[in-house]
């Protein structure tokens, strides 16, 4: 595995230049755990990148759907379909018990794909039913435009609640997914206020536990998906109080 840096703009597409690297991992819509969405040049060049060195791109369309200042961003799949990967799954969206997801595959690679995993099993045949009618009878899209409402609502919440309580905090991320980033100020011990926060009930993460090398730079992962919107506020009330 090569790691390589994000910024503002997502994935630095020169940095993986520099790697041996052939296939990339990419959340293209909307980058976890920054925030961040990869704009239309650094698509190209990750698309010219995968052609250069004869590799792939996966693209991980983990939570594209929830996006809440305008419509949710376009594939990279349609970009180039003998190059990237596309990876989605309801889990996000309806719920993770149902186990459905799907790969969008170059076609001349399904059937290796197929052969190198042939004891796979499908998912259950019913619930893949059960979710194409889902689909067809326009339920899907009037769910996830509920679903945004909610979400949008919650995260302005919280925003507003983070203000209120937590002014030393600086919120980051695109308005999309179910989680934002807020950075602290330098010195700040996040391992124990996330710590202190867990003795409080509330459940948040370091930044540092998703970088691969030590980076500067002190920030909390706050995930809003699984929260009642009633007690946004509460949470943000024991999470300023861990912060001292």
């Amino acid at each position: 595995m090569h790691p390589v840096p994000v910024d503002d703009g997502g994935l630095r597409v020169d940095a993986l230049d520099a790697t041996p690297a052939r296939a990339v991992v990419v959340a293209a819509a909307h980058q976890f755990p920054t925030g961040a969405v990869l704009p239309p040049d650094r698509r190209s060049r990750l698309v010219q990148w995968a052609r250069s060195v004869g590799g792939y791109v996966v693209e991980d369309d983990y939570d594209a759907e929830f996006r809440y200042d305008r419509h949710p961003v376009a594939v990279m799949q349609g970009m180039d379909p003998a190059r990237v990967f596309l990876l989605g799954s309801v889990s996000k969206t309806l719920s993770p018990a149902l186990g459905l997801g799907w790969l969008v595959a170059p076609a001349a690679l399904v059937p290796a794909l197929r052969a190198a995993n042939p004891v796979a099993a499908a998912p259950p045949v019913l619930d893949q039913l059960a979710l194409a009618g889902f689909v067809d009878r326009g339920w899907y899209d009037a769910h996830l435009r509920a679903a945004r409402r909610r979400f949008r609502a919650r995260r302005d919440l919280l925003l507003d609640a983070l203000a209120e309580a937590v002014p030393q905090g600086r919120p980051e991320g695109t308005a999309a997914g179910l989680h934002v980033l807020l950075h602290l100020p330098d010195g700040t011990d996040t391992r124990a206020v996330v710590r202190a926060a867990a003795s409080a009930g509330v459940d948040v993460s370091d930044l540092d536990d998703y970088r691969v090398e030590p980076s500067p730079g002190r920030a909390l992962v706050l995930g809003y998906g699984n929260i009642a919107d009633a007690d946004v506020r509460p949470a943000v009330a024991l999470l300023s109080a861990a912060l001292g």
